[in-house]
């Protein structure tokens, strides 16, 4: 069970189904342009193989991504994460809707998006890390 207050988030992330949706739609659309293209002759067939190959490797590894951004998630009002075994800090909340919030996380080693979907845990505690995102942007370190 979740445990949300207002100082913290404690919760389990699931790969957002959504975000896997649109990069599929996404990219499906890029090909069938390449593919139309292709059929009226604007473009050679080579060109199109390679540009099919291009995409499906950048689908591919964009899906990767998505999902490897699971696990447990206890962020403090501080802006301090631990995710994946590791500490991390929120360095910039990049966007934040009530359809997804990506934030700019570091540690010592790495820095990466964290892009958290509505449909990625359960709504109170999506609405609990949308209101500590927003709470935690006052306690940002300033940027260098």
């Amino acid at each position: 069970m979740p445990t949300t207050i207002a100082s913290f988030v404690d919760s389990e992330l699931i790969p957002s189904r959504l975000s896997v949706a649109a990069l599929v739609v996404l990219y499906s659309g890029a090909a069938l342009l390449l593919f139309f293209l292709w059929l009226r002759a604007d473009i050679p067939f080579v060109i199109v193989l390679f540009c099919f190959d291009l995409l499906l490797h950048e689908n591919l590894a964009l899906l990767t991504y998505c999902y490897a951004q699971q696990g447990r998630l206890v962020i403090s009002r501080g802006g301090e994460i631990r995710w994946q075994m590791q500490k991390w800090h929120i360095k910039q909340v990049k966007i934040r809707n009530r359809f997804f919030l990506l934030l700019r996380i570091s540690n010592l080693a790495d820095s990466r998006w964290l892009l958290i979907g509505r449909d990625s845990c359960d709504e109170a505690t999506y609405r609990a890390l949308s209101l500590l995102c927003f709470n935690s942007v006052t306690f940002l370190p300033p940027k260098e």
